[in-house]
């Protein structure tokens, strides 16, 4: 129901203040004079863009009460319609409860899915966040004993309503809760919510944590075994882990002639190293940048410490953990190759995207030599040659 109210309120809203001058007057009025909302854009859920609906909620929580003032005073609000079905909706007191148990749990969804729309190297820490999103969803719905109990949380039979919290304990967010205090406040004479109502809300919580904790379940690769092997990436679990993982990703992700038992030997080696900082200036050294800095150590001769691991965790390293990454390069190339540059060279494109990509700092920020500014004023002179030609 939030979905629908979220989609259909933006159309219908932006109709009517476009047909009636007099309408927009009234919509300013109530939502910046009368209830002092600061944000007065209305904001539309792209269904393709999930993370726009959090933002699209609390929006619409803030502007709620202005947004009912409105469609009670529409002229068309007795006509069967739009206008009326979104008046409805609006004055619908499961609404706002719905809206605020979207805004409770919303931020923990994409909490994760945000993760993995880095650009670092965070394909070693998927299993154990795929585990951690499945233990917090379960513990907003099941007794805490039960899921502890559990050893494959998969297995869990979390519909089982014996397991499950009353109506008192499930997780929905303070908001929402004390929207149902003040409702049972008000006593059975004129109550703004019924018991009916309430149990009718519940059990959509209920049905919306099952479904997402059975979706995770079913998507999740939880029993990938490559996965489990790459907690080998973590550097803080050297000590805790033996060589046969990284002898197993070697056989999948190594070249054919890599020696394993040299490997072992490089991975023996690298447990009896001194601890390597994986923290700076408190936060976290990155995944890539802390085996950058461990590749580079040198023995007393001279030769690198680890020579096959470099091998065997580049190609690691270059795991996608999702499809952000490569959706993100053709968004580069989107803005890079535009109808003004149709005719640039793939070799051209290429180095434009290797700059994008590669480069971190910002632009003032680059300081060019002078090798590549002698390059750059030859290039420019080959090309006015070809121009004047």
């Amino acid at each position: 129901m939030a979905q629908i109210l979220l989609t259909s309120n933006i159309n219908i809203f932006l109709l009517a203040c476009t047909r009636l001058a007099y309408n927009s007057i009234v919509l300013l009025i109530c939502l910046y004079v009368i209830f002092k909302v600061e944000e007065q854009q209305i904001l539309k859920h792209c269904p393709t863009r999930w993370l726009s609906l959090e933002k699209v909620v609390i929006r619409t929580l803030s502007q709620l009460k202005a947004l009912k003032s409105y469609f009670a005073s529409h002229t068309d609000v007795e006509k069967p319609g739009k206008v009326k079905s979104i008046h409805d909706r609006l004055h619908d007191p499961l609404t706002e409860l719905v809206l605020n148990f979207l805004k409770f749990v919303l931020p923990q969804v994409n909490k994760f899915n945000t993760i993995f729309q880095s650009d670092r190297c965070v394909i070693g820490d998927l299993l154990p966040e795929m585990d951690r999103v499945l233990r917090a969803f379960l513990v907003k719905f099941v007794q805490m004993e039960h899921v502890k109990a559990c050893k494959n949380l998969q297995e869990l039979d979390f519909a089982d309503r014996e397991l499950q919290h009353g109506s008192d304990r499930i997780a929905v967010g303070m908001p929402t809760r004390t929207i149902l205090a003040q409702a049972d406040e008000e006593g059975e004479e004129n109550p703004t919510i019924t018991p009916i109502q309430q149990e009718r809300f519940f059990t959509s919580v209920r049905a919306f944590y099952e479904a997402a904790v059975r979706k995770m379940v079913a998507k999740f690769p939880f029993d990938d075994p490559i996965l489990a092997d790459l907690a080998v990436l973590d550097p803080r679990k050297k000590d805790q882990l033996d060589y046969t993982p990284i002898v197993r990703l070697a056989g999948i992700f190594g070249p054919e002639e890599l020696d394993l038992e040299e490997l072992k030997d490089e991975w023996d080696d690298f447990q009896l190293m001194d601890t390597v900082p994986t923290h700076k200036d408190g936060d976290p050294i990155h995944t890539d940048i802390f085996w950058g800095t461990v590749f580079q150590l040198k023995t007393a001769l001279g030769v690198l410490r680890f020579p096959l691991m470099k091998t065997v965790y580049t190609a690691l390293l270059c795991l996608p953990h999702s499809n952000a990454d490569s959706e993100r390069t053709f968004s580069h190339v989107r803005k890079i190759n535009t109808e003004y540059r149709k005719t640039m060279a793939i070799d051209t494109l290429t180095a434009f995207l290797q700059i994008k990509i590669n480069c971190d700092a910002s632009c003032y920020q680059v300081h060019p030599t002078s090798e590549m500014l002698k390059l750059a004023k030859s290039t420019t002179a080959t090309y006015n040659n070809q121009c004047s030609s």
